[in-house]
């Protein structure tokens, strides 16, 4: 069963940045961006479930 996670590359860094950098979105400003590939949203779930 796939789980949606995966091992994260450089190619993720590079992807976003490349994203944030483009001149087409000079509009985004002050946000954090998390590039974990849903780790962190796994890990919230999981401690729910400890509750």
């Amino acid at each position: 069963m796939h789980n949606g996670l995966k091992v994260g590359q450089a190619k993720d860094i590079v992807n976003a940045s490349l994203f944030l950098t483009h001149p087409e979105n000079d509009f985004i400003n002050d946000h954090n961006l998390v590039i974990d590939g849903g780790m962190s949203k796994k890990m919230i779930y999981q401690d729910s479930l400890l509750d």
